[in-house]
């Protein structure tokens, strides 16, 4: 199915909750968010990472932010936090990403804004693989923050949260300095494209290594003239 064609599967309850905005009755219209399950066509199962042979279930990333553009005119990424890196006792290396999300919220008499925070770890064996990494924490970290606001955005899918991939060993180690300039270096050079690369964006400015922010920009103006 098309983005629009899972958009207008939910138009029933989309119109319930516009029915109650009309009638400045936040908090029924908030209700529904809450309560209501998502329809059917709007989820879809992926193999478990961290049990194997077992699915969890789980709403695209691209539809969440359709649906919540439909329900609340819009939202935006307030924040996307320094990602924390770290190595564990037999190498693995992991990224952490805080992602903060703003909405108009739907409350009582009238909508006022709502932040919400999404965090995301991903786990890779290597510094060569955390390029890969890091985009796919940021990802899982706004679909966090999304699934919040209530059921229908997938809120209560997995009970058990079988789609966390926590690592398996306990993270022991704090990249040292080097260590993490190595990696960001990595990754500007591996980047794909303007949104890969652009994803890290606030580790490179948060260093304020001078040579390590040009290579970003040239970088960052060779894909741009790829793209053209």
């Amino acid at each position: 199915m098309t983005l629009k064609e899972q958009l207008s599967a939910g138009d029933k309850i989309f119109s319930r909750i516009d029915e109650f905005v009309k009638k400045n009755d936040y908090k029924s219209a908030y209700e529904i968010i809450q309560t209501e399950n998502p329809p059917d066509c709007w989820i879809i199962e992926l193999d478990s990472l961290l049990r194997k042979g077992e699915k969890f279930k789980t709403i695209k990333l691209e539809l969440m932010e359709a649906i919540i553009k439909r329900i609340f005119d819009g939202g935006y990424i307030r924040s996307i936090e320094q990602p924390i890196i770290v190595q564990d006792k037999i190498g693995n290396i992991s990224v952490t990403i805080v992602v903060k999300y703003e909405i108009r919220y739907l409350e009582s008499t009238k909508p006022y804004p709502l932040v919400l925070s999404g965090v995301a770890t991903e786990t890779v064996s290597s510094m060569k693989l955390l390029p890969l990494a890091t985009p796919k924490a940021s990802s899982m970290a706004l679909k966090n923050a999304l699934k919040q606001v209530g059921r229908l955005l997938g809120k209560h899918l997995n009970s058990e949260a079988e789609e966390l991939e926590l690592p398996c060993e306990p993270i022991e180690k704090k990249m040292s300095p080097e260590e993490e300039l190595l990696v960001i270096t990595e990754g500007i050079l591996s980047a794909k494209n303007v949104q890969d690369l652009k994803s890290w964006r606030s580790l490179v400015y948060s260093k304020k290594n001078e040579e390590q922010q040009n290579l970003y920009e040239t970088r960052l103006r060779s894909l741009q003239t790829e793209n053209n």
